[in-house]
């Protein structure tokens, strides 16, 4: 049987000598594992789809093997990403991160355009790629359910004085008072961060202002924050 799927590969790896084995993030059919063959060979037609980034309509022939790419017509190879290395990095921890949140065929159509989404912006505008990371994972958070409190104690209700903590496991942001175990002080710059870029489109990202520094803490905390929710380690730095 064959299919046609809208996709993004967000993994790949060597199969045999001349083959790989891909993951697929589509929109119709959710993360999907297939193979491409003979696609490391130097005059291969489809070298071009076994490349991380590489968005296209994909064929797919079921056969006793697996699942098979038979064609892609590329759509965007957001090749450019790969030429900057904080957008590389950026770029591929948003492949890790849709990796580990998709489920095998199950469908999640907002994250899928939340990815190109970040992904054009990382490709195609001036913008702190580090801004960018923290704007996506803003996004899954709240995507998953999780979304940040930032405007008061998600605990007891009441307003933020002086300090303010995040818990790791549950992403609640709690004043001293309500505090846990399992939480981790933020500073009022890291604060206003999350509250700017909570509120900012990504169209809009390269308009801002931020300080380096706060910006690099930010991201260091919402990598923290997504390695005790999905044991899962995405390190930048």
């Amino acid at each position: 049987m064959e299919e046609k799927i809208k996709a993004i590969i967000i993994g790949s790896k060597d199969y045999k000598e001349k083959d790989k084995q891909v993951v697929l993030f589509s929109l119709e059919k959710g993360k999907i594992f297939a193979f491409l063959k003979g696609v490391k060979s130097p005059n291969a037609k489809l070298k071009f789809a076994k490349e991380l980034f590489c968005f296209g309509d994909y064929i797919l022939t079921d056969t006793k093997a697996g699942r098979i790419i038979t064609s892609c017509e590329p759509i965007d190879t957001f090749f450019d990403i790969t030429q900057k290395y904080e957008n590389y990095l950026i770029g591929t921890m948003i492949l890790d991160i849709a990796n580990t949140v998709v489920d095998y065929n199950e469908p999640n159509p907002a994250l899928f355009v939340e990815i190109l989404k970040a992904l054009k912006i990382l490709t195609y505008e001036t913008v702190n790629p580090l801004i960018v990371g923290i704007k996506f994972l803003i996004n899954i958070f709240n995507g998953l359910g999780y979304q940040l409190s930032l405007n008061k104690c998600s605990s007891c209700g009441g307003p933020f004085v002086n300090r303010r903590f995040l818990n790791l496991y549950t992403g609640e942001i709690t004043c001293y008072g309500c505090k846990s175990p399992n939480s981790v002080e933020i500073s009022a710059g890291v604060h206003g961060i999350l509250r700017v870029l909570t509120n900012t489109d990504y169209e809009k990202l390269s308009t801002l202002k931020l300080a380096e520094n706060l910006v690099k803490e930010t991201l260091n905390l919402l990598l923290l924050n997504f390695e005790e929710r999905f044991s899962k380690k995405l390190k930048i730095f």
